[in-house]
């Protein structure tokens, strides 16, 4: 022991040193145990708290429906990880709403992983606020983003506006949002086009007034002035900022914006690969008829000669009582007892259409009257249509759309109990079918949501009447919609009365020919609601992660995708570059799209494949 107490100081500062340095070591190792890089190049980075994971189920639900890999991470397991392990990370979101306080460690975290090449997207309030819930001086990634957004010391709660939102066509595009959504201010081309919706004459924006000249692409602004939208260069990485509350938003039946700024993340920023909503990567449509009383019938054959029943399958929605606007004013369809209904609803259905409910028995009565607390007095409305059209096609009902629209929480409720797939929605404009709901904790299981795609205002053939449009405005945008789901791959639903396609029958034509082109060429499909609910609700089991592979030199990515019924029909649609995919393992069909690689699995639970990914290609100015 003497001999140890006669060693010099030195000695035993590099002892005392060395065991230091072996601590560090193993706590670094025990931190990357605990938080490893997510199987994932998204990562939705989350407090370490949660007060509810409500939101958070929104945006899970969202990347799943959008295709998305997307993983999450804590805020600690993030600064826990060393530089190469957040490398692997390509792209995090911060989400609104979710992660409004930020450490500065973290702070100091996010801008070097972007400055040294990550892509980093910020959400409206995230980063604004303190530990105890008060707004901060200059948000803490206001550097990142490039303007000011968080006037609070100046302006109070009026910092928040509400305005009309305004996009670019190129952005529109950019974004995957369907024609229509966006219409144009003006008779000049270049001028940009203006955000609208189904059932409002204008549509307002909550976002946070900004100042300063925004130094990268502009994506959308309001028109007020203020960057709503925004894609940008930061070192050698990439910062996308949305001013808009799409967390918010997604919860309350306007999931467009966080489903394709989270695609445009996912593919313009990333060049990642996304999972196809539709079977096969084949895009198409939905055509929804609304059948609402007798006085449609004699209509039906006006679309037979027009060439409709040459084609499909559609969605054909029957309102079935014996009433209209009252009990007893016997101007329903009545088609328990009408032996023409009955033939048309027996004819629709040998020809492989689906044919579903409109509503509850009287179509207008139903429709004016309903509200959120009356479903024990309205229900046998609802089972009354469901029973009439049941006894005539002997196959359960699995489709429904409202009259007018009017959809009260208990009617989804009731729909779901009586094993009814999905329905005409009038929410989440211009977005392809999703699971619509206010509550996410309740939304697995419940039928799927076809939102109705529209012209501004103008979603079918009467309305068109109504609000003057010519045959030439509705050739157009029928047309544009056809290849806009044919460009996508992805599904949008369409609708209409039959008596109003009695004013656009050389517009129905030319629409139809448009379409019969396409399948011929198998790059369009019509689909039905309950075809789409059942191919997504499996879609829903398959889970997929991508990899990089590990020792290439080039940026080469690993899929592995797994679904435990089967993987037949899920496709992958990968950014095109000149190699070819490669097929690891599993039955799959790779076809060399112009603008994409498509795998397509054509048997089997399990597939492997690798591509190679190309170099970014996301636009943006700026420097750090």
């Amino acid at each position: 022991m003497s001999r140890f107490r006669s060693w010099p100081h030195w000695i035993w500062w590099s002892l005392l040193m060395g065991l230091v340095l072996v601590a560090v070591a193993g706590w670094h190792l025990r931190q990357q145990k605990v938080a490893p890089p997510p199987a994932a190049f998204i990562a939705l980075l989350l407090p370490d708290q949660l007060d509810s994971h409500k939101y958070t189920l929104a945006w899970q639900d969202a990347a799943s429906e959008a295709g998305v890999s997307m993983a999450q991470i804590t805020a600690s397991e993030l600064v826990a990880m060393d530089a190469a392990q957040r490398a692997r990370i390509r792209g995090i979101v911060l989400p609104d709403s979710i992660h409004r306080s930020i450490s500065a460690a973290l702070a100091g975290v996010l801008e070097e992983y972007v400055h040294n090449g990550g892509a980093l997207w910020i959400n409206y309030d995230a980063a604004t606020e303190d530990a105890g819930g008060r707004f901060l001086d200059k948000p803490s990634l206001a550097r990142l983003v490039g303007v000011d957004y968080l006037l609070y010391q100046e302006m109070g709660k009026a910092m928040v506006h509400g305005d009309q939102m305004l996009m670019s066509a190129q952005a529109v595009q950019a974004l995957g949002i369907a024609p229509g959504r966006f219409q144009a201010t003006g008779s000049d081309p270049e001028a940009m086009l203006q955000a609208a919706t189904y059932g409002y004459d204008k549509e307002e924006f909550s976002h946070l007034l900004t100042r300063g000249l925004f130094p990268g692409q502009v994506l959308a602004t309001s028109k007020d002035g203020s960057l709503i939208a925004g894609l940008r260069r930061y070192g050698q990485g990439q910062v996308l900022f949305v001013n808009l509350p799409v967390t918010f938003l997604r919860v309350r039946t306007d999931g467009l914006w966080l489903q394709s700024y989270l695609r445009f993340f996912n593919g313009h920023m990333l060049q990642l690969p996304q999972l196809a909503s539709v079977p096969d990567g084949i895009g198409g449509l939905v055509m929804n008829w609304h059948v609402d009383a007798n006085n449609a019938l004699p209509y039906m054959s006006m679309l037979e000669g027009l060439g409709f029943l040459k084609q499909g399958p559609y969605s054909v929605h029957f309102t079935s009582g014996p009433d209209n606007n009252s009990p007893g004013d016997r101007l329903g369809m009545d088609v328990a007892h009408n032996i023409t209904a009955q033939g048309w609803i027996r004819r629709l259905h040998q020809l492989g259409y689906e044919v579903g409910a409109h509503g509850g028995w009287a179509h207008n009565y139903f429709a004016f009257n309903i509200n959120e607390h009356d479903g024990s007095k309205w229900t046998s409305y609802l089972v009354n249509n469901k029973k009439d059209l049941e006894n005539v096609t002997h196959q359960q009902l699995t489709e429904y759309s409202a009259p007018n629209g009017h959809h009260p929480q208990w009617v989804t409720n009731w729909l779901r109990r009586n094993g009814v797939l999905a329905y005409y929605f009038v929410g989440d404009s211009s977005m392809g079918p999703t699971r619509a709901y206010i509550d996410p904790d309740d939304m697995h299981g419940r039928p799927w949501a076809f939102p109705v795609s529209a012209n501004g205002d103008v979603a079918s053939f009467e309305e068109a009447v109504r609000n003057k449009f010519s045959e030439s405005q509705m050739s157009a945008w029928l047309e544009a919609m056809t290849g806009f789901t044919v460009r996508q791959r992805e599904v949008r639903l369409v609708y209409f009365h039959p008596p109003g396609v009695y004013f656009y029958q050389n517009t129905a034509r030319q629409w139809l020919e448009q379409t019969q082109q396409l399948r011929e060429q198998g790059v369009f499909r019509w689909y039905t609601m309950t075809q789409l609910a059942r191919f997504l609700t499996q879609r829903e089991q398959t889970v997929w992660q991508v990899m990089p592979v590990a020792g290439a030199k080039q940026p080469w990515i690993t899929v592995n995708a797994h679904n435990p019924a089967s993987l037949q029909h899920q496709s992958w649609l990968l950014p095109k570059t000149k190699a070819r995919p490669v097929l690891l393992s599993g039955v799959a069909s790779i076809e060399d799209l112009p603008d994409a690689w498509r795998i397509t699995a054509r048997s089997g639970k399990d597939l492997r494949f690798e591509y190679l990914q190309p170099t970014s290609t996301a636009q943006g100015a700026g420097h750090d």
